[in-house]
């Protein structure tokens, strides 16, 4: 009979949980396209800010979004925005989602054109968290 483990080091279980998962979507979607990717702001060859994403199926997902300080309030994060769409669009993407923190760029997201589809609250010092979408 199976028995529950709670593991604290997770590379075999994430590896043997993705792979069913991959499986068990493949079975019910069919194959599905997958692409990582960056786009980055350098200034003299080092890295500044960036986006750090991925596109599954039709579906951009920013999973990491930062810029120095110096550089902010400067249109480079509406530019990574804009570089990071376009790139998935070439991937088939027709549409992006995101999550920040409220302390973090939910505006900044909005005034890109992202509208809120979630919230939750939780996080101390009353921080929410909140998922936002745009049509690409």
């Amino acid at each position: 009979m199976p028995k529950l483990s709670v593991e604290r080091t997770i590379g075999q279980a994430k590896k043997a949980v993705l792979g069913g998962l991959i499986g068990y979507n493949t079975e019910k979607m069919g194959k599905q396209k997958y692409k990582r990717f960056a786009v980055t702001l350098r200034e003299r060859g080092k890295i500044v800010g960036g986006i750090v994403g991925e596109v599954w199926t039709t579906v951009l997902f920013i999973q990491l979004f930062w810029i120095e300080q110096k550089y902010r309030g400067k249109d480079f994060g509406t530019r990574l925005i804009k570089a990071i769409e376009d790139e998935a669009r070439t991937f088939g993407a027709t549409r992006s989602y995101v999550d920040t923190m409220s302390f973090q760029a939910p505006g900044f997201y909005r005034n890109c054109g992202y509208q809120e589809f979630g919230a939750i609250e939780g996080y101390p010092g009353g921080v929410m968290r909140h998922w936002l979408t745009k049509a690409l």
